[in-house]
C-alpha cells in the first residue's frame, strides 16, 4: 500500500455491503406482519422481497451471493448474514411450515424450497383471477371497499403478465410505459364496470373524458360521489326547553286547518290547544270553580236528597287524551247504591196492593198469595 492512501474497511465493515450486520440485527426479528401458511404466498413473496432489500440481504436467497470456500476470508461473516437470514425466514412462516424447514441451513435452499412447494402454476392462476374480476361487482360494500377488493386481485394477475414486449437493447418506443398505461386503463373500465347501477351518471362523465384520467382520479370522481349523496339535507327540527316540538307544530297546524280560526297555539306539555306551557293548568294549577256549569251529566234524585254524579270535563281529565271524561270510583258507587235501593223500592210497590182496591181476581190472589212474608194486620197507615 502506498504511503497516504487510505486503507480499505473490510466489507463487514461497510454499511453498503450485504455482509454488514448492524447491532439492530437480531435472529428473533419477524420481517413481515403476515406469516406465510400456504395460501398467500404471492403476497407473502412481495413483502418478503421488500423487507430483505430494505436489510440489503436479499443476495442471500436470489442466488446471487452463494457459499463462498472454506479457505475464503469472508465465509465466516458469510455465515453469520446467511444464518440471520435463515432465522428471519424461519419466523415469517406459520410453525407447521417452519419445522419441515428446520434441517435446512441455506437461505438460498429455503426460499426455493417454499417457492416450489406454495408458488401456483401461472396459467392456472391467471385463469383464477380472470374469473375473480369478471364476477366482481360493488354490491352492498362502499366504494372504497369495492376498490380495494378490485385492486388486490389486478395486482396479482398484473404480476403474472410481461413487463414489455419490447426486445429490442436500447428501446426507443418506450414499450414499457405504454404497456403499463394500458394496465391501468383496463384496470380503471373494470373498477367503472362493476360500479352499482346508481353511480351510471358518474361513469357516462368519466369515460367520454377526453384524455382518459388515471385510475387514482377516477376513484377520487366516484368517492366524491357517494360523499355528496350521503350528506343530509333534512333540517334540524327545533327544540325548546321542555323538548322536541316540531311534531307538535305540525299537529297544530293540522288542527287549524281542521278548525278554522282555533289552534294558534299549541302546549308541549298536555298537547291541547289555545294555550301555552306558561298557562297550562295542568303545571300551574286548575283556578277554583273552574269546569262549573259545564261538561256535566244530569243527577240521579232520590226523595228530597237529590245527588249529582259529575263528568269530568277534558281539561280534568287524568289521561289528558281526546277530551273525554271519567266517572269517579266514589260516584260509581253511589250510583250503584242508589239504583239498588230504586230497584227494591218498585219491587215492593208492585207487590202491595192499596186498601180500598180488591176487586175481583186480585183480592183473591191477594187473600191467597200474600206478596211477602210475617204477620200483616190488614190496616192500611197510608191513603190510596
Amino acid at each position: 500500500m502506498a504511503p497516504g492512501t487510505p486503507a480499505k474497511n473490510p466489507p463487514y465493515d461497510d454499511p453498503s455491503n450485504p455482509y454488514f450486520l448492524p447491532n439492530s440485527d437480531s435472529p428473533g426479528v419477524q420481517l413481515v406482519t403476515q406469516q406465510l401458511n400456504g395460501a398467500n404466498y404471492t403476497s407473502w413473496n412481495r413483502s418478503m422481497i421488500t423487507a430483505l432489500i430494505a436489510k440489503n440481504k436479499l443476495a442471500f436467497v436470489d442466488g446471487s451471493l452463494p457459499r463462498p470456500h472454506h479457505s475464503d476470508l469472508l465465509f465466516t461473516q458469510w455465515m453469520r448474514c446467511n444464518s440471520m437470514v435463515v432465522s428471519w425466514l424461519r419466523n415469517s412462516v406459520n410453525p407447521e411450515i417452519s419445522s419441515s424447514i428446520i434441517y435446512i441451513d441455506d437461505a438460498a435452499h429455503i426460499w426455493n424450497d417454499l417457492k416450489d412447494r406454495f408458488s401456483q402454476g401461472n396459467l392456472a392462476r391467471i385463469c383464477q383471477l380472470k374469473q375473480q374480476l369478471f364476477t366482481l361487482k360493488q354490491g352492498s360494500d362502499d366504494v372504497g371497499a369495492y376498490f380495494t377488493k378490485l385492486r388486490v386481485l389486478w395486482d396479482e394477475y398484473r404480476d403474472y403478465q410481461p413487463v414489455r414486449w419490447c426486445i429490442c437493447d436500447n428501446c426507443r418506443c418506450n414499450s414499457s410505459r405504454k404497456w403499463n398505461e394500458f394496465q391501468m386503463q383496463e384496470c380503471s373500465m373494470q373498477f367503472l364496470i362493476g360500479l352499482n347501477a346508481s353511480y351510471s351518471q358518474i361513469r357516462s362523465q368519466i369515460i367520454s373524458t377526453t384524455p382518459f384520467p388515471s385510475l387514482s382520479k377516477i376513484f377520487a370522481l366516484v368517492l366524491q360521489e357517494e360523499r355528496q349523496r350521503s350528506i343530509d339535507f333534512t333540517p334540524t327540527p327545533l327544540t325548546s326547553g321542555n323538548g322536541d316540538i316540531s311534531g307538535s307544530l305540525i299537529n297544530a297546524a293540522g288542527y287549524a286547518r281542521g278548525k278554522p280560526g282555533r289552534g294558534k297555539f299549541l302546549c308541549t306539555n298536555c298537547g291541547k290547544t289555545n294555550h301555552t306551557v306558561d298557562k297550562c293548568f295542568e303545571i300551574i294549577g286548575y283556578p277554583p270553580g273552574y269546569g262549573r256549569g259545564r261538561g256535566k251529566s244530569q243527577g240521579f234524585t232520590h226523595d228530597s236528597n237529590s245527588r249529582s254524579v259529575n263528568q269530568t270535563s277534558a281539561g280534568e281529565n287524568a289521561t289528558g287524551q281526546n277530551g273525554i271524561g271519567s266517572i269517579s270510583s266514589s260516584d260509581m258507587a253511589q250510583l250503584v247504591a242508589y239504583l239498588k235501593s230504586q230497584l227494591q223500592g218498585s219491587s215492593v210497590s208492585a207487590s202491595v196492593p192499596v186498601c180500598g182496591q180488591e176487586t175481583g181476581d186480585n183480592s183473591a190472589a191477594a187473600q191467597t198469595s200474600p206478596p211477602f212474608s210475617g204477620s200483616f194486620t190488614g190496616d192500611c197507615d197510608w191513603e190510596g
